[in-house]
């Protein structure tokens, strides 16, 4: 049987087990190769048998695919730099780095998280955004004051 046949089956039976329920997103092709160590290519392929079977799963161009067919409520898992954020401001709430230290640099969170420079910059303007940190030009990026955390 074709590795993306192979692929297709585990993807499968994680959704007909419920694993993968209605209307959540399914791995994209770079999880799912990374996962299977499996090409890009056959990644699609895979995904492509699956949204060829009726109802299975369906695909939004630039958001992914989900389980089932188009009219079943999408439910989006977190994008990448609101996980970062969201780890970040737990290690904030424990106490790591403290209040009005500084957290590490751009380059060393991308380097910590594997990402680019301007994910790490989505997730800075986030935890800004929500009370977390707040930046001084030139200086960089500290911690806010426990009272306008979010709660």
């Amino acid at each position: 049987m074709p590795l993306y046949r192979q692929v297709a089956d585990v993807i499968r039976a994680r959704i007909t087990s419920g694993e993968l329920p209605p209307g959540h997103a399914i791995p994209s092709e770079h999880e799912i190769a990374h996962e299977f160590g499996v090409s890009r290519i056959t990644a699609t392929k895979a995904t492509r048998v699956l949204r060829d079977e009726d109802g299975l799963i369906h695909t939004v161009q630039g958001k992914g695919s989900f389980v089932g067919s188009s009219d079943v409520t999408r439910v989006s898992k977190p994008r990448l730099y609101e996980k970062i954020a969201a780890e970040i401001a737990g290690e904030i709430q424990a106490g790591r780095p403290a209040v009005d230290q500084a957290l590490p640099s751009e380059m060393a969170l991308g380097q910590r998280f594997g990402v680019a420079k301007g994910t790490i910059r989505q997730a800075m303007a986030l935890l800004r955004e929500q009370g977390w940190v707040f930046t001084v030009a030139h200086r960089g990026t500290f911690v806010s004051d426990p009272e306008k955390w979010p709660r």
